[in-house]
């Protein structure tokens, strides 16, 4: 009679995060075998991704992304500090957890679904890669994740003091993808928050969301023992609104508070990006009567005075039925006044042009501040009225090839100096009149040290290479690099006026042993193709 077989013992199930775990160990002996470009072609195929799971790598030397299957645009990207993407908190997770890397909970992108999730993630460094994946989770785990983010920032309020804390998450180097903290003070105004800065000295309680929800009444109500507030809020890459979860809590008299995004994914361009500037314009407008008739005035002018209430270059200006402006979020110092008295620097009577308007709409031409430089530009406006009040908005005409025109305008500088001389350069290149537009000269000495700096005049004097240390990416190195071949420059340039993120391309040439940069402004990434 043959013996007994015994029952084999069954091996236990792998956790969600040893699976994980072992696909990215399986991506690093890849690279170890196979090298760099083998697995950069590899990981950004479809044939990569394992049981929803897909392979994120990063360069942590450069920031640079290599590998992102689900946004191929989005390869090539810098992505560290000040950057509008999310994957730079990769670097510091990798970075500051060691060989074995580290884990943090957050939402992303579902590789089968194409839908934003709660995504349990693990960043591993490897030589000088961020090797990084993840798997579905719980929402009760990115729920955790949030109140971990508050919580660090309650400890380092505690042994580094207040100045500190408002200094920290007031930079855009406090985020940590989605998650970033607004700081309430004692008395309810805020004290920090890193994406709308003009939010800061204003009081919480008076924040009202787009559907008319007292949301900081509610945030305000926090105590020590913390609460959970949902309301619609800008997406910080976006700007678009997405239900967003807050933790709040009171410690020490103060509100710490950050919340994760429960909306739809992130993935698609923005709603203007390649829209008809015109039929967009029209589109925005009407969007806010709707609004405004849904809501009431008090939520319209609530929302639209906000710099949450910007896409991309569209804002609103409003008047009340006397023409007096009650609404313009990019110039607030113009509320109060009557839209008829603006005059363009040209003599145009623009505002009388736009208070022509009927319920049947009107569109006027004219000269206005561009929202980086505040200097004028051509600007086409349209204008309705409802219920005798005026609603508006407008695009800025685009530059036909504004890559050319910024060569052309350093060439224009270089021959500036060649007929004048350096002295006579500098005077005239830091005065308003040399201003063409948004293109304006930075210029600096044989030594780099900047002898003009139109947007940031305490910055002359001081060397450029300067101005980007301390960051992974030295923008003012990669200038000062310039030879007399002259060489394109892009890095992401958060506008804080109008909380837009933008990128600025920068064309940089030596000659005669100074350095001459101008550059223009857009929402497109990637250097522009040299003239």
């Amino acid at each position: 009679m043959p013996a007994p077989t015994a029952t084999p013992t069954p091996e236990p199930a792998q956790s969600d995060e040893d699976l994980t775990r072992a696909f990215v160990t399986k991506a690093i002996d890849y690279y170890g075998t196979n090298g760099l470009d083998a697995t950069v072609e590899f990981y950004r195929s479809a044939a990569s991704i394992e049981d929803g799971r897909m392979l994120i790598l990063i360069d942590e030397a450069e920031s640079l992304l290599l590998v992102y299957q689900p946004i191929p645009a989005l390869v090539g990207q810098y992505v560290g500090p000040g950057s509008r993407f999310a994957f730079g908190g990769l670097i510091d997770l990798a970075t500051e957890s060691g060989g074995g890397g580290g884990w943090v909970t957050t939402r992303g992108i579902n590789p089968a679904t194409k839908q934003e999730e709660p995504r349990r993630v693990l960043a591993v460094l490897h030589d000088g890669l961020v090797f990084s994946a993840s798997h579905s989770a719980l929402v009760e785990d990115i729920a955790d994740s949030t109140q971990e983010y508050v919580t660090k920032a309650i400890d380092r309020y505690n042994s580094e003091g207040l100045d500190a804390v408002i200094a920290h998450y007031n930079s855009q180097d406090s985020l940590d993808g989605q998650f970033y903290l607004f700081l309430i003070g004692a008395d309810d105004l805020y004290l920090a928050h890193p994406i709308f800065p003009h939010l800061i000295g204003t009081d919480i309680k008076d924040v009202v969301g787009s559907d008319g929800q007292e949301l900081g009444e509610e945030i305000a109500q926090a105590t020590g023992e913390g609460a959970w507030v949902e309301y619609l809020w800008p997406h910080p890459v976006s700007r678009r609104e997405q239900q967003k979860v807050t933790w709040a809590i009171r410690h020490d008299g103060l509100i710490f508070a950050s919340g994760y995004y429960a909306g739809e994914p992130e993935t698609a361009d923005p709603a203007w990006r390649d829209a008809d500037p015109m039929e967009y314009t029209v589109e925005f407008v009407e969007r806010a009567i709707e609004r405004y008739e849904r809501d009431g005035l008090d939520a319209m002018l609530n929302y639209y005075n906000s710099v949450a209430s910007f896409e991309g270059e569209w804002y609103l200006f409003a008047t009340d039925d006397s023409d007096i402006y009650h609404v313009h979020p990019l110039l607030p110092h113009l509320i109060g006044t009557d839209i008829k008295d603006v005059v363009g620097s040209d003599g145009y009577e623009l505002g009388k042009e736009l208070a022509r308007a009927t319920e049947e709409g009107v569109w006027v031409e004219y000269l206005w501040p561009h929202p980086v430089t505040l200097k004028e530009v051509p600007k086409v406006g349209y204008a309705v009225r409802r219920d005798g009040m005026l609603f508006a908005s407008g695009y800025y005409v685009r530059a036909q090839d504004p890559a050319g025109r910024t060569v052309d305008y350093v060439q224009e500088a270089i021959d500036y100096y060649e007929a004048n001389g350096q002295d006579a350069t500098v005077s005239h290149y830091s005065s308003e009149g040399s201003f063409d537009g948004q293109w304006n000269l930075t210029l600096t000495d044989e030594n780099d040290i900047l002898l003009t700096s139109p947007l940031a005049q305490h910055l002359v004097g001081t060397d450029l290479k300067d101005v980007g240390a301390g960051r992974i990416r030295n923008i003012g190195e990669e200038m000062a690099a310039a030879t007399e071949d002259g060489t394109w420059i892009s890095f992401v340039f958060p506008n804080t006026r109008s909380s837009e993120t933008l990128y600025a391309h920068t064309w940089a040439v030596r000659h005669d042993g100074l350095l001459f940069t101008s550059r223009y402004y857009d929402d497109q990434p990637g250097d522009p193709a040299t003239p």
